[in-house]
């Protein structure tokens, strides 16, 4: 794969749109805007970016990104991020995240997040979090450092799948079975692969089975992981190839792990359908608008 190393505005101008690689930032005194999605990788090193529209950046180090419109973030080590409008982040490590409007963060590790307006967030491990308007905190383990005030409100994870199943807003058919969605890889020929295991697949209309991890103290197993709709579309969102399936399951047959952050995992599942992305909300309609200028 190309690799390319960008330390100006001018150079990042003047890279070719059909470039095929990973682009770094680095060593960038000044700030460098991103105003469009080109479809490929970009990484920030010890630089200082401005993410627009529908583009995405990966930050590492001591990176600085502003993040504006519908742009994507995964902040790693001591990097810092300022998510403005719809944007969403990623904070690992160290990282810290200032969250604005519609932003939604995800805290990992040891990360700082400070969030307004009506942004969201789902925290993890020993993540502190800072919460003012109307902000919603899912605290997935409630062993967090969490302040909050004006409207903002701590959500804690479901206990039980019903609990579940209320929270994400999944739908039932009947008393015994329920609706969930899963992201899978669609090749050339139209087949649905597993992304895990590229020779397990599904077809539309037919039933596949397998052994399912009982343990919910393991958040991720063995089975066939499922989870709400929105969580499938975050799963596969830098997949040229995504493809979001609507499962039906019974109920009885879903384990619940105890740290999940939205994915269950079940023995079965029918294949009802394919969702077009465009019916997937505003953000499937992002996914559908980079996949078509992908290619």
């Amino acid at each position: 794969m190309r690799e390319v190393i960008i330390k100006t505005q001018e150079e990042w101008d003047k890279l070719d749109k059909d470039f095929d690689g990973i682009v770094y930032f680095e060593n960038g005194q000044n700030w460098i805007t991103i105003r469009e999605n080109k479809g490929y990788r970009r990484i920030v090193k010890a630089s200082k970016v401005e993410a627009w529209e529908n583009s995405s950046v990966e930050a590492w180090e001591n990176s600085s990104v502003e993040a504006w419109g519908n742009s994507s973030v995964v902040a790693r080590g001591n990097s810092s991020v300022v998510a403005w409008e719809n944007s969403s982040v990623e904070a690992w490590g160290n990282s810290s995240v200032v969250a604005w409007e519609n932003s939604s963060v995800e805290a990992w590790g040891n990360s700082s997040v400070v969030a307004r307006g009506n942004s969201s967030v789902v925290a993890w491990e020993n993540s502190s979090v800072v919460a003012w308007g109307n902000t919603q905190i899912v605290d997935i383990t409630e062993t967090h450092d969490i302040n909050i005030t004006g409207n903002a409100r701590i959500v804690y994870m479901p206990k039980t799948i019903q609990e579940f199943m209320d929270f994400y807003g999944i739908k039932k058919v009947g008393r015994t079975k329920a609706i969930f969605y899963k992201a899978v890889k669609k090749d050339t020929n139209g087949i649905y692969r597993s992304a895990w295991n590229c020779n397990f697949t599904y077809e539309i209309g037919k039933t596949k089975t397998e052994n399912c991890d009982p343990n919910t103290e393991d958040s991720c197993s063995f089975g066939i992981n499922i989870s709400y709709l929105d969580w499938a579309l975050r799963y596969g969102s830098d997949w040229r190839d995504l493809a979001i399936l609507e499962v039906e399951t019974r109920i009885d047959d879903i384990v619940l792990p105890k740290r999940t952050d939205g994915k269950v995992r079940t023995s079965k599942v029918k294949v009802l359908r394919e969702v077009p992305l465009e019916e997937c909300g505003i953000y499937g309609k992002i996914l559908a608008k980079r996949s078509k200028s992908n290619g």
